[in-house]
């Protein structure tokens, strides 16, 4: 199993997911992002992948897809994204046969200045985060950030976190950190990565 290392970022946990993970992004890289929400992940996904990568983009909500929709146009990289109307769970239906994922972002929780009744669940982000990392090119790269304060996200954090420590150890690297404001409801940050197979 992993040790979880545990530390403090030193500035916001969104910037230390995104400075983290665009190491293992590049032009032509396949990338997830597993929760749409705001769109600013997709967003962020779209110009680390380049115009000949991918990032599939799942939600639950029309509304986040619509909105994440309207950002990409904007910007002119709506092509480089799927925006898929369905769970995360279900992520591994919409990978090209052989596909490998570079990196993949979990933003859990509800959407900003929507419906805080829908809620990211701890069944289903299971089920994505291993979909996920089946399909895990060797040194791609996952964030998960779990915020613990609202209903059901202490719940979804433990479940998360219990999936993390079952893993190989001689496979994977997982780091959780927090913030420098932490507390028992503030939000965690899990970066998981799939060592480098150096015995090619």
């Amino acid at each position: 199993m992993p040790n979880i290392l545990v530390a403090v970022a030193e500035g916001r946990l969104t910037a230390a997911a995104t400075a983290w993970i665009e190491v293992a992004l590049f032009d032509g890289a396949l990338a997830i992002d597993a929760t749409v929400g705001n769109g600013y992940d997709a967003l962020f996904l779209a110009h680390r992948v380049g115009p000949t990568g991918k990032v599939l983009g799942f939600d639950v909500q029309k509304a986040a897809l619509a909105g994440a929709r309207e950002i990409l146009k904007f910007v002119g990289t709506i092509d480089r994204v799927a925006l898929i109307h369905d769970s995360h769970s279900r992520l591994a239906d919409y990978l090209p046969a052989g596909a490998t994922i570079e990196g993949a972002m979990f933003n859990l929780g509800y959407l900003p200045r929507g419906n805080r009744k829908i809620i990211t669940q701890p069944d289903t982000t299971v089920m994505a985060l291993a979909s996920v990392l089946e399909h895990l090119a060797d040194g791609g790269r996952v964030t998960l950030l779990v915020y613990r304060g609202h209903e059901g996200g202490a719940a979804e954090y433990k479940e998360v976190r219990q999936f993390l420590e079952q893993m190989p150890g001689e496979e994977w690297i997982v780091e959780e950190l927090a913030s420098t404001s932490d507390s028992p409801v503030a939000p965690r940050l899990f970066r998981v990565r799939r060592r480098r197979d150096t015995t090619i």
